[in-house]
């Protein structure tokens, strides 16, 4: 497992884009607002902005910690070689998904999303579909 991007969940999609292109001066490595999602390169690891919202819908708004936490304000995404293999590992140690393993066609790629303990979210992905 990989460390390959940390993700901020963001509530103005627009506003964040322009302050860690326009501020921050990371480079844009790509952005569509249809999905409300950037990509910056800042090295081997990336920061990307997605808004909570869109997130919300991916991982289904059920799916959410109910002991009155708040929806976690970034995820960590690792790039896995097999996510079906990894989540079942995961749930033999007691790990609970957040949805099992699908494709979602749009990103290219197999996900599977979790919490750590807290709440906060974690993505297993592989690229390409």
């Amino acid at each position: 497992m990989k460390l390959s991007q940390v993700r901020l969940l963001v509530k103005n999609f627009e506003k964040s884009v322009a302050f860690y292109r326009d501020v921050m001066e990371f480079p844009l490595g790509f952005s569509s607002e249809e999905m409300q999602f950037a990509s910056f390169n800042t090295g081997e690891t990336k920061i990307e902005i997605f808004s909570r919202e869109n997130m919300a819908e991916v991982i289904g708004e059920n799916n959410l910690p109910t002991d009155g936490a708040s929806q976690s304000k970034f995820l960590l995404a690792f790039s896995v070689d097999q996510v079906d293999d990894v989540c079942s590992r995961l749930k033999d140690k007691g790990a609970v998904l957040l949805h099992e393993p699908h494709d979602r066609r749009a990103w290219n790629a197999r996900v599977a999303h979790l919490c750590d303990p807290d709440g906060n979210v974690i993505e297993l992905y592989k690229h390409p579909l």
